[in-house]
């Protein structure tokens, strides 16, 4: 049920179909490349700009892992400025839908395939001027 809604959700919000297709038993499943180049599966945590101070999702629980990926998650942005004095670290939370999509070859990594895309729709509140879903192209490195 979930897994629909997400599909209407971001065909409604962004124009685009998704289509999940349905891996064979024997094919590798398709990764999420992180920061350091290595394929992740099923991650709980995830750093979209590879760059832990600025912001990344957290509390990832995925419903589905194919060719099109689908899950929960809560963005945590860094909300403290150079200028401010906030001590450790301060993160404003937002309630996302996550949908990684658009597999494609893994470079280097033969038979292998990589999320090329990252689109995220926030569920509840959001950051100020920041639009109901975002989609991000992601590195396959």
């Amino acid at each position: 049920m979930l897994t629909a809604g997400l599909i209407a959700a971001a065909g409604t919000m962004t124009g685009t179909v998704l289509a999940a297709g349905v891996a064979s038993a024997a094919s590798p499943p398709v990764v999420l490349v992180g920061c350091h180049g290595g394929g992740l599966v099923r991650p709980a945590v995830y750093d979209i700009g590879c760059m832990p101070s600025s912001e990344f999702v957290g509390g990832l629980s995925w419903t589905s892992w194919r060719s099109v990926a689908f899950g929960s998650g809560v963005l945590r942005v860094n909300n403290c400025t150079p200028s401010s004095s906030c001590g450790p670290r301060k993160f404003a939370m937002y309630p996302i839908l996550v949908v990684l999509w658009r597999a494609a070859p893994w470079p280097h990594h033969a038979g292998r395939s990589y999320f090329s895309r990252l689109t995220w729709i926030f569920t509840g509140k959001r950051p100020a001027h920041t639009p109901v879903n975002q989609t991000f192209p992601l590195p396959a490195t």
